[in-house]
């Protein structure tokens, strides 16, 4: 039986990674770099976090990702990524830690992995972006599927990737000053 925390979890990245096949458009920043900003190492993009997560996929030996943006994100959604990727069974937790090591590899640093009950959380962050990866199955009766979709147990990994300097610039925008 799966506990509330690990649903909680996994239902939130379903939730999160909505039901488009195709892969977005790669945002280019709206700012020229200055100076300063060349002297810095390069944030990552959102095409970076991509080829880090497939090879981060194909290094666990998991198929390729289906990458979406949720419109349902609003504002947000130029700076939320999710994927998600079917498995035939449970995720392995050695799989997940051969994702995570080729994820550290590739410059990410590690800031949770726990397993219970079957699910698995990984987190990740390179500056700008933090990636959440789950995995398991989520019964058919937690997931909130798009109109139309059939009910069924979903298995796999669920993958949340948040650009934070893109969410502080949407914020920064939204906040009124006095």
């Amino acid at each position: 039986m799966l506990t509330k925390r690990a649903v909680a979890v996994m239902a939130a990245a379903v939730l999160l990674s909505g039901c488009g096949d195709g892969e977005p458009d790669a945002r280019k920043p709206s700012e020229t770099p200055t100076a300063s900003a060349a002297a810095k190492p390069a944030a990552a993009t959102s095409a970076a976090v991509q080829a880090d997560v497939r090879a981060g996929l194909a290094a666990g030996g998991f198929d390729a990702p289906r990458f979406t943006r949720n419109e349902a994100n609003g504002p947000f959604t130029a700076c939320v990524l999710t994927a998600v990727v079917s498995t035939a069974a449970d995720p392995d937790r050695e799989d997940t830690a051969r994702l995570a090591a080729e994820m550290k590899r590739r410059g990410w640093t590690q800031t949770e992995f726990w397993a219970e009950d079957g699910m698995q959380m990984l987190s990740l962050t390179k500056t700008p972006w933090t990636l959440d990866v789950g995995g398991g199955t989520v019964p058919e009766d937690q997931l909130a599927l798009p109109e139309g979709e059939p009910a069924q147990d979903f298995t796999g990994l669920f993958l949340s990737m948040a650009d934070r300097a893109c969410q502080d610039r949407v914020l920064a925008g939204r906040t009124p000053t006095g």
